[in-house]
């Protein structure tokens, strides 16, 4: 009797790993993490616009990128999974991602048979970089620190033991090849700032 317990026990186990879909994160070389040529960046980082960045060693400024992955059943609800610090030192790893490998249980999007056609209910995946000294990509952003974002784009995620690569486009995947720009965003209190002092300049001129 507790054979046949355990035994069905292992069945659910791997039906449900089965269910769950699994991706592996990974860019390529049209689509490397780069520093971005014309948007706000640190004074010490200007020599790097336009250049992959991340791993071999931290900017010039210091700063050390994560990449995460944001998945869910929708383009304006997705949820964040997992993340891993661009600190490799190989040869050439500069501006890349991964590899990796993530199951997608919480919450649950399921693994989809290879190829299946991507239609209105296939799940929604962004991958986004943030400088690593902030908990969170969306703390980076607020605070006006290094931040970036592909486009949104729909997977079929695989099932069983497939993990179906992020990138490149193919019948699974709706990937943009396209660089993942990072830059500094300025804070809202920033822009508060300038535009107080741009309506104490026309004040200033108007009574001159």
């Amino acid at each position: 009797m507790k054979k046949l317990i355990l035994t069905s026990a292992m069945v659910v186990a791997s039906m449900a790993a089965f269910a769950q879909g699994k991706i592996n994160l990974i860019n390529d070389g049209a689509s490397l993490v780069m520093l971005s040529s014309n948007a706000p960046v640190a004074a010490a980082d200007q020599s790097l616009r336009g250049q992959p960045i991340g791993n071999s060693t931290p900017l010039p400024s210091g700063i050390t990128l994560t990449a995460g992955l944001w998945g869910g059943a929708t383009a304006g609800a997705l949820s964040f999974y997992s993340a891993t610090a661009l600190t490799s030192s190989a040869a050439g790893s500069a501006g890349v991602i991964g590899p990796m490998h993530i199951q997608l249980n919480s919450p649950a999007i399921p693994g989809i048979v290879n190829n299946t056609t991507i239609g209105a209910s296939t799940p929604w995946f962004d991958v986004r970089v943030w400088d690593a000294s902030y908990a969170s990509y969306d703390l980076a952003l607020a605070a006006g620190a290094y931040t970036g974002a592909g486009a949104p784009f729909q997977m079929n995620p695989g099932p069983g033991i497939a993990y179906v690569n992020t990138a490149a486009p193919s019948g699974n995947s709706t990937w943009t090849e396209a660089p993942i720009f990072v830059s500094q965003v300025p804070e809202p209190a920033s822009f508060a700032l300038a535009g107080l002092a741009g309506a104490a300049m026309l004040i200033f001129r108007r009574r001159k």
